[in-house]
């Protein structure tokens, strides 16, 4: 099976440098623009349906993309970025005075782990069965420990690094 997938573009709190998990923000006009490219470079790719995270930010980037494909969008919880509980919506920097976030097995408080975060990504894919290419739109978290899987690497190897300007083109064995 065929998936292609898409990180959302450049949000309101990506360039307030806040984390966003599970808060939610509006995508600048910028990454507006970057997922109008996206869908151009999709639009001839054959794809039968959108599953895109069901959070805000993915949902306009895959609305944005579907201008060009014309498909069913999937809204799916399991392609969220990682929970990070009290601290979704908080300053990056005030975070990382209190946590450790490349810490994998670390569950934030009323939050989730990374580890936790990849078993429910990947188990999503592993139980997908489309006979057409398929097109995921998710976040950078959940992108990075689907190629890091893919290649299998640390989670902080250089190859799980991701771009929300790139589609990345996964074969998943049937």
């Amino acid at each position: 099976m065929r998936v292609y997938i898409v990180r959302h573009p450049e949000t309101e709190f990506n360039q307030k440098e806040i984390v966003q998990g599970w808060a939610d923000s509006n995508l600048t006009e910028k990454g507006k623009r970057i997922a109008e490219r996206l869908g151009m470079r999709l639009k001839n790719k054959d794809i039968a349906k959108i599953y895109s995270s069901d959070l805000g930010r993915a949902m306009q980037t895959a609305k944005i993309i579907n201008k060009y494909l014309n498909v069913e969008i999937i809204p799916k919880t399991e392609l969220r970025e990682r929970n990070f509980g009290k601290f979704n919506g908080k300053p990056v920097s005030l975070i990382k005075q209190k946590v450790d976030l490349e810490d994998g097995v670390l569950v934030l408080p009323n939050g989730e782990s990374i580890k936790e975060m990849k078993k429910r990504v990947l188990q999503f894919i592993k139980q997908l069965k489309e006979k057409k290419p398929v097109l995921m739109v998710t976040h950078e978290g959940c992108l990075r420990v689907i190629l890091t899987e893919k290649y299998n690497v640390k989670l902080n190897s250089a190859r799980g690094n991701t771009s929300s300007e790139k589609i990345y083109n996964v074969k998943i064995k049937d």
